[in-house]
């Protein structure tokens, strides 16, 4: 059996029974974690404009956009809440950039029009997942190196594989589903801080959906479209730089779920999460503020995005910007989503303090002796002479599963984030319904009632 075979047969043949149930844990803390991501992200520009292009294009009522409650094609709804739970750059991360927005608002779609359960969602969710983290597992994102955004790379296959489960897809649909998405793949880092950005999660949703909708109704495609040499892997990850044994016939062994998402604390670019922990960490054992500080030095990898924008000019940049990030944390002590408006962005006091703030960037032959998952470390000056230094590493950022946020933070964020859209009564009743999603009976019933703004 070729690669594209392999996987379609492991995604058709894994059950909720086969996934552990450390996998399913996080998977639910993830989708809960987005679904109020995607509600805070309806209120946002690229929220409200993306809202209006699906409502204008007149669509079929089968599923339903969050916060505002319109109804429109599967395909519309999952491009929709894609687009608004990646519209803050407040939704999960780890493993193939972001995977739960590439796939989740999709399952949410197919789930509401065929009425799944809670078990149905996150059961082709962890196979999506880990479709996409097996895509992912040797490459070491190499992809990005060519200049492709990952989570709309990778999130495609993940996308379909997940959507395919839920739809009940034999092998061959299924094959083809992968084919369709394939060709699909697309999504360019030079659009990180800008409103396309987040656009890359929706339109992963939308192909999703559409492909395994094509495959159902009978379109052809290629059908090793990851092994093929013009296929997936060769043309878009890159020849010699992956392992389909590695992808397809180790999926599931073990799962990876459980040790790949990060939940984000701070609404911006998870590249500035361990440098953040790190300065925050900093500011609580040695009691300085913005005040005491003569000059701050971050490393940054020879290839970071968080390196993309020195002086940004407008909010979605600054989510991009070690400086910015660094300077609102000693300016403010936090990070949080009012940190990343226009107002803020033009704050002299901002300028002032990024002033203060020098990145290093590590040659590319240093950081090959080094091990980027170890963190990179910060250093910070102060006037009285003290110098201090915090390095975090990957697996020590709050938030991943070697240092979880806990249940109870992860519901506070969620609570903050929906009470933008929905009153207290109307925040109760989603934190109740969708916290536990595998005790969700039928997601059609539950949408509607929890998830759309009834506040003036």
């Amino acid at each position: 059996m070729g690669a594209t075979d392999t996987i379609a047969r492991w995604v058709v043949n894994t059950n909720y029974e086969d996934i552990p149930p450390d996998a399913i844990r996080v998977a639910n803390e993830s989708c809960f974690d987005l679904l109020g991501v995607i509600l805070a992200g309806s209120v946002q520009p690229v929220g409200q404009i993306i809202q209006k292009y699906v409502s204008d294009q007149g669509a079929a009522p089968e599923a339903t956009v969050l916060s505002g409650g319109s109804q429109t094609t599967l395909a519309n709804a999952a491009l929709a809440n894609g687009t608004m739970g990646h519209a803050l750059d407040y939704d999960d991360f780890g493993g193939f950039g972001h995977p739960t927005v590439a796939i989740f608002p999709a399952l949410l779609a197919i789930g509401e029009q065929t009425g799944a359960t809670g078990r149905d969602l996150l059961e082709a969710y962890v196979i999506g997942c880990e479709v996409g983290l097996a895509l992912q597992h040797t490459t070491k994102y190499k992809q990005m190196d060519r200049g492709f955004h990952s989570t709309a790379v990778i999130g495609r296959l993940a996308c379909a594989a997940a959507c395919a489960k839920l739809l009940k897809l034999d092998e061959e649909q299924t094959i083809t589903a992968l084919g369709i998405a394939g060709s699909m793949a697309s999504g360019l880092i030079h659009n990180f801080g800008t409103m396309t950005k987040p656009l890359h999660a929706g339109l992963t949703g939308r192909d999703g959906v559409t492909a395994v909708q094509l495959a159902q109704a009978g379109l052809t495609s290629g059908d090793q479209v990851v092994e093929h040499p013009f296929g997936f892997a060769n043309t878009v990850l890159g020849p010699g730089i992956y392992d389909l044994d590695e992808m397809a016939n180790n999926l599931g062994q073990p799962f990876r779920t459980q040790d790949a998402l990060i939940i984000k604390k701070y609404p911006c670019c998870g590249g500035n999460h361990a440098m953040l922990d790190s300065l925050f960490s900093l500011m609580r054992d040695n009691d300085f503020t913005v005040d005491d500080v003569a000059n701050a030095e971050v490393d940054q990898s020879y290839f970071s995005v968080v390196m993309l924008y020195q002086e940004p000019d407008d909010d979605l940049k600054g989510k991009f910007s070690a400086k910015y990030n660094v300077a609102a944390a000693l300016v403010d002590g936090e990070v949080k989503i009012d940190t990343f408006t226009q107002e803020k962005i033009d704050d002299p006091t901002m300028g002032e303090v990024m002033d203060k703030v020098r990145t290093r960037v590590m040659a590319k032959s240093e950081e090959l002796l080094t091990n980027s998952e170890d963190g990179l470390k910060v250093k910070i000056t102060l006037k009285d002479g003290r110098v201090l230094e915090h390095t975090t590493g990957r697996a020590d950022i709050l938030g991943a599963q070697g240092n979880p946020w806990g249940f109870d933070n992860i519901k506070a964020k969620f609570e903050e984030n929906v009470a933008l859209v929905l009153n207290d009564d109307d925040v109760n009743r989603a934190v109740q319904s969708w916290a536990d999603i595998p005790e969700v009976t039928n997601v059609a019933e539950l949408v509607r009632s929890t998830l759309v703004a009834t506040k003036a």
